[in-house]
């Protein structure tokens, strides 16, 4: 008998065995399916509003939504315009966000900066908006630039328009006349 027969003679009762009528079934996942957006869109803009009345508009590179989770992925820049009274009152940018379907909270991160209309500028890599109490948020360094002040620091909150701020641990400079 030759090599080849003896292989053979040896993996045929070896792959018999395997064709048996006990069929192993895989293990069922929903990893694929949980990182599947269930919507998804590009270059969008998304008007929010409350009673008929804008309350800010979104523009962004890509959203995508997993119904699942309940969390709105927001990347590839975002500008968002707040507004009060038909008017803009300030205007957030960033490179990445999430928006919590559920309570309407948003986090968004990586070189944030509000801009408001009288020009006060705050810059920070965290952000959140707490949709409860309609206010601003950072655990994380700010630096807040307005017409005669240079102010930082660690932890801020602020209404939308940033009128109305308080930042935590501070220290900064207020330019004299």
């Amino acid at each position: 008998m030759n090599n080849h027969a003896s292989l053979i003679i040896i993996f045929i009762p070896i792959l018999l065995a395997g064709c048996g009528s006990d069929k192993i079934q895989p293990r069922y996942t929903d990893f694929l399916t949980d990182s599947i957006p269930s919507q998804e869109s590009f270059n969008s803009t998304v008007t929010f509003s409350d009673s008929g009345k804008v309350k800010a508009v979104l523009l962004a590179g890509r959203i995508r939504v997993f119904a699942k989770q309940n969390i709105t992925f927001v990347d590839s820049g975002a500008k968002v315009d707040f507004y009060s009274n038909d008017m803009v009152v300030s205007t957030l940018t960033a490179r990445k966000g999430k928006i919590y379907d559920i309570t309407k909270d948003v986090e968004v991160y990586d070189s944030v900066k509000i801009v408001s209309t009288d020009g006060t500028v705050l810059s920070t890599e965290k952000l959140y908006w707490i949709n409860k109490t309609r206010r601003i948020k950072s655990d994380d360094f700010v630096y807040i630039k307005t017409g005669d002040q240079d102010i930082k620091g660690y932890g801020f909150e602020s209404d939308p328009n940033l009128k109305n701020y308080v930042i935590y641990r501070v220290s900064g400079e207020i330019k004299g006349e």
